[in-house]
């Protein structure tokens, strides 16, 4: 099997340059000759690194890689694990909830306080409030421009103060 670790903070700065680097043998510069020629693959494992920075650009490459991967089934997708603390809690958060119910969903499933403010300034601040945390965002499949903003404070936080850590899952159906 062969396997590509895509960095996704260099994925971001780099954009095509940077999938021509990763990925031996593609050498186009947009979305369609990439997915094109991902489907020529055979027996890849693609593993997303450092996830937290995720970008339109990115986000985009990987549901490429996530459609080619159901479309065709020649290459697998999964995500490098960092060592976590045993006690860390989990919480599974679904996009499409957050798109759907916003601050509202966010103050339940983190268990706010009352006096949550429900913008990205309190949600900044109650995040990095919180205990060793590993945030799963399920669909993330479904991510959008509304939803992007949260998950950048989200990535914002993770990256001040170490205490959140966030993966991203995609959903089966999508």
């Amino acid at each position: 099997m062969n396997r590509v670790e895509l960095n996704i903070r260099k994925l971001n700065e780099e954009e095509f340059a940077y999938l021509r680097e990763a990925f031996e043998g593609y050498d186009g510069d947009d979305f369609d000759s990439f997915f094109a020629y991902l489907t020529y693959l055979e027996d890849y494992e693609v593993l997303i690194d450092d996830y937290r920075e995720i970008s339109d650009f990115s986000l985009t490459v990987i549901r490429i890689i996530h459609d080619v991967n159901e479309d065709y089934g020649n290459i697998s997708l999964g995500y490098s694990e960092t060592t976590l603390s045993p006690d860390r809690k989990k919480i599974i958060m679904d996009v499409r909830e957050l798109n759907e119910k916003g601050h509202q969903y966010l103050k339940e499933l983190f268990d706010f306080p009352d006096y949550y403010g429900e913008n990205l300034d309190a949600l900044y601040d109650c995040l990095s409030e919180l205990d060793d945390t590993e945030i799963i965002v399920m669909n993330s499949d479904y991510l959008n421009k509304f939803s992007l903003k949260f998950l950048d404070i989200f990535d914002d936080v993770a990256d001040e103060y170490g205490n959140i850590k966030v993966t991203y899952e995609f959903s089966e159906d999508h």
